[in-house]
Order: structure tokens, then sequence, then C-alpha cells
């Protein structure tokens, strides 16, 4: 599709005459225009009808895509949207500023569902579902579907399908069908414009946002013991909903748990999976290169830490590409915390509340239409 919108702008004078140099082909001026930033990009949309087109081609939003995918942004509120740039986070050396977004149209209660490609999901007081991109401003709102015979919603997940080029968005309900325990996804597809339903997968006790990763959504799952008050871990794995084959299947198991253990979750750093644990001293981070490698203990006590701290209630968000950890700690502090010799530094104190699960995000064109 792409190589046809391409042609398609072949030789056609994208350049008025009159002084100006003549473009015969388009492809110098998409490989310009695809390195600059998107509101530049926006305002130039409105030079000429050609331009527009152009610029709203899928050639040039997927090479604009490519250029910018590695320039990440942390949207890390709701109420009201903020947003921090995470490559600068690698050389800060003091509090970094956050940027204000407004979602031009007005909502209730709001979770994070997940993000690829520069569009954000969004759950509306659990009835609608809203597709943003907060670089272009635009939006789309659908209601969700009558799922209550299938079950409650207690994980979710947004991506990208590359085999069909389309994005999915995905809702898992466990319930009970035929005296037995059952999981159903309920899924919308942005291309095809409709919800279906697909049963028949084995059961997984998965919970709120899935990661995602290699066109996959993963969660850890986790059982622990039902017959004590303070149940231990008895056992963990990753799953993952495959956006293509649309099934589960377990990744690894996360053998190195002990019975101490009392909470695993799932995240990124730099395009590999890590999986973070806490118990009732440290939190360990384990990344997916080659295998499962430890790459560090985070002691839940650090003693340089300002009052107001307290690393129990801290979550990993990210590892940036110097080592470090971004942290969300006490719901109001993103804190960096050093691996080498343990140093901690608050880089936004902010008096909203930090997202449980904040969204990481790229600066692109992709439509949510």
């Amino acid at each position: 599709m792409a190589t046809g919108l391409r042609h398609r702008h072949q030789n056609k004078q994208l350049v008025p005459s009159g002084g100006r140099p003549h473009i015969e082909s388009d492809d110098l001026l998409i490989d310009i225009l695809s390195r600059l930033p998107v509101k530049t990009l926006i305002q130039f949309r409105c030079v000429c009808k050609s331009w527009r087109a152009l610029i709203s081609d899928s050639h040039l939003v997927t090479m604009h895509l490519r250029r910018f995918n590695r320039r990440r942004r942390l949207l890390f509120s709701v109420a009201p949207f903020q947003s921090i740039d995470i490559s600068a986070l690698n050389d800060a050396v003091c509090s970094v500023s956050s940027t204000s977004l407004d979602l031009p149209i007005p909502v209730g209660a709001l979770k994070f569902v997940g993000s690829c490609n520069g569009l954000i999901c969004l759950l509306e007081n659990s009835s609608s579902v809203i597709f943003w991109n907060p670089s272009t401003r635009v939006t789309r709102t659908l209601l969700m579907p009558n799922h209550s015979h299938v079950g409650i919603v207690m994980f979710y997940g947004f991506g990208y399908d590359s085999t069909i080029d389309d994005y999915k968005v995905v809702f898992g309900c466990r319930g009970e069908r035929n005296g037995a325990l059952a999981t159903t996804v309920v899924m919308f597809q942005l291309k095809k414009g409709s919800w279906r339903t697909i049963d028949g997968l084995d059961y997984v006790n998965l919970n709120g946002q899935g990661c995602l990763s290699n066109g996959a959504l993963h969660w850890v799952e986790m059982k622990w013991d039902a017959g004590v008050t303070i149940r231990p871990v008895l056992s963990a794995r990753i799953m993952c909903f495959d956006l293509a084959e649309e099934t589960f299947q377990e990744l690894i198991p996360l053998s190195y748990l002990s019975r101490e253990y009392i909470s695993a979750r799932i995240g990124i750093a730099e395009n590999s999976l890590f999986v973070y644990i806490y118990n009732s001293s440290e939190i360990t981070m384990w990344v997916m290169r080659e295998s499962w490698t430890k790459v560090m203990q985070i002691p839940t006590e650090i003693p340089q830490l300002p009052i107001g701290y307290c690393y129990s209630f801290s979550t990993p968000i990210c590892i940036l590409e110097n080592g470090e950890v971004l942290m969300n700690s006490n719901g109001n502090y993103l804190v960096l915390y050093s691996p080498n010799g343990g140093a901690c530094v608050n880089v936004l104190e902010t008096p909203v509340d930090l997202a449980p699960e904040p969204a990481m995000y790229v600066e692109s064109l992709v439509s949510p239409f």
C-alpha cells in the first residue's frame, strides 16, 4: 500500500515555480519532511492540497516513525496529562520540566490501556475506548461492547499486528463457563472498525496492562498458596498474547522466584523485556537479553533518600540507556536510581497523582483512523 501511494505522488510539482526549485520527484521532499517534528509538519499541511496529501501519505508516515521511534516520551499522569522527554534523563543532573497535554474531548475517569507507534489507547469509565495521538491531537472514540456474558475485564493491552498492518486493542475477561474457569478476549481492530470475541482460549490468570514487545502483549502470571493468610508465591511465568496468532503462549517460567517474593511485574528496557520482583528488603530486576540476566538489586530502604520517599512503594518504569532506572516513588515523585553506587536523584515532583501504569510513546503522524 505504501509503495502504491508513493508512486501516485511521483513526478508531481509539489513546490510552486516562479523562482523556487522545481522538484520532479517527491522522494527528496519526503526524505526532508520525514526528519521534521510533527508540530512543523502539521503547519506544513496548510501550505497546499498536494502537501497535505503528501504529509498524510503512509510512506512518509512510516519513514517519519522510523526516524523518531527512539525519541521517547513518558505520559505519567491523566489528571491533567503530563509528559517528560525520556531521552533528556540520560544526561540529567537536576530536575526536568514536564509538558502539559490536553485531550481535545471531554472525558471522565481514565486508565492507560497501552501505547504503540505514537498512538495511546485509553479506557474511560470502563465504557468507552479512546485512541489518541498526542502529537497530532487526533482522537477516535468508540463504545465498549456489552461483554457481561463473557466475564469481568481483568487484563488489557494495545499493539500493532504487522501481518495485517492494523492495530488491535485487547480486553481479557475471566469467568465461569459450563462449571469451569474460562478466559475470553474481546478485540477491536482499527482498520476493520469492529469488535469481535475470541473464545476457546486456555485459562490464564492475568491482571492489568500487557507490555508490548515484538508483536505480543506480555504479563506475569503468578500462583499463590491460597491456604495461608500471607500467601507465598508457588510459581510464576511470563505469558504472552501473540497479536497475529491471537493465542496465549508461555514465554518462560520464572524459576528464580522463591516463596518469599510477594510481587512481580514486567516492563520494557530499550526494546528488551525486564521483570522486577519485590520482597521485603529489595527490588530485583532481570532483563531478557540472550537469556534472563539479573542486572541490579535496589534496596527498599535507602538512607540518603529525602523524607517522604519510600522505595517500598516505588515502581520501576523503565531502564535508561545509561543503565539508570526511572521509578515512580510514592505516587508523586519521579526518581532516578543509579546501580553504580546506589545514588538516587529526584527528577520531578508533581502535585498530581502519577498513573500506576504510565504510557511510553513516540512522536508520530500515525492516525487512529
